[in-house]
């Protein structure tokens, strides 16, 4: 029953986090779910925004993206939430962010657990209404096509990285080559963004062996903890309390880095939710560490003990 209720609480807890979107076409092996928004853009025809996003939708879901052949009900999840900010009509210039979620499912239970929650506020591109999306592996000759597959390639390493150790690398290195091919461009550069989280240390920070503890937490908190919480709760719990520790030097080092801060905003409501359920010493070990490690969210892990 308490295996039960802990998976229960964290579907609950997960969906009220996550956008409501407006389309869904067959995938390949990508299931990707697209929003266009332009809240501030005022012009009396929209049609525009309902063409970039079909154009985009129809790029990413009908294409192949991994060497393994993936059946339907194992489809890559993500969200994509665009906020267009900025529209000149004249020169079709586009810019504003895009929001990537992405999910997996955790085995033996109906839950899907967040993997990647990024926002990214370096968007521009341009676009003219069915304007074929092009693009070539390894390059970036659109910049919209560019940010789209480079952001595909990290999720699905990503999602790779949880099921077999390291094995998310190839996905990392594609998007690396786009990297590399886009420095002439706004978003791509080490001293685009905010805070250093941007595109290039988020890559950086993925292929450095450095940063190969965290790669290992993710593997074990998924693998030897989420996927087993369906038939023992506190053995899969152990398990992700234990692939936390295995990476807390690191964030103790570089509190500031890219993948530190992408690994708490995906996994942080979730943690409370799985911390929830321990005994009272755990719950204060837990709320201990994780304050260590994700200051910023301090406030929310003090809710782990009631």
């Amino acid at each position: 029953m308490r295996t039960k209720n802990v998976i229960a609480r964290l579907s609950k807890t997960l969906f009220l986090g996550t956008f409501f979107f407006v389309t869904n076409l067959k995938a390949q092996d990508i299931d990707a779910t697209i929003t266009v928004i332009h809240p501030t853009v005022q012009i009396s025809n929209t049609q525009i925004f309902e063409s970039l996003r079909g154009s985009i939708s129809q790029f990413i879901n009908q294409r192949l993206w991994c060497a393994d052949k993936v059946t339907n009900v194992e489809r890559f999840k993500m969200n994509i939430l665009i906020d267009i900010k900025n529209y000149e009509l004249n020169s079709n210039d586009f810019s504003g962010s895009i929001q990537i979620q992405a999910t997996r499912p955790v085995y033996g239970s109906t839950y899907s657990t967040v993997i990647f929650n990024q926002l990214d506020e370096d968007l521009d591109f341009q676009y003219q209404e069915f304007q074929a999306m092009e693009y070539q592996p390894g390059s970036n000759v659109y910049n919209l096509t560019g940010v789209l597959a480079f952001y595909v390639d990290v999720v699905l390493g990503l999602n790779y990285d949880t099921y077999a150790l390291n094995a998310g690398t190839p996905y990392y290195q594609k998007a690396r080559e786009i990297l590399n091919a886009s420095q002439t461009m706004n978003g791509w550069r080490p001293n685009d963004g905010k805070s250093l989280k941007n595109r290039f240390y988020l890559i950086d920070n993925l292929v450095s062996e450095r940063y190969k503890p965290l790669r290992k937490s993710l593997f074990d908190y998924h693998l030897n903890g989420l996927d087993v919480m369906h038939k023992d709760v506190t053995k899969g719990r152990d398990a992700i309390y234990k692939s936390l520790e295995e990476f807390q030097e690191l964030a103790r080092i570089f509190p500031n880095s890219m993948l530190v801060k992408v690994f708490f905003n995906a996994k942080y409501k979730e943690l409370i939710e799985i911390f929830k359920e321990a005994p009272t010493a755990e719950q204060n070990k837990a709320v201990e560490l994780l304050s260590r490690m994700d200051p910023a969210n301090k406030l929310f892990y003090d809710k782990i003990k009631g």
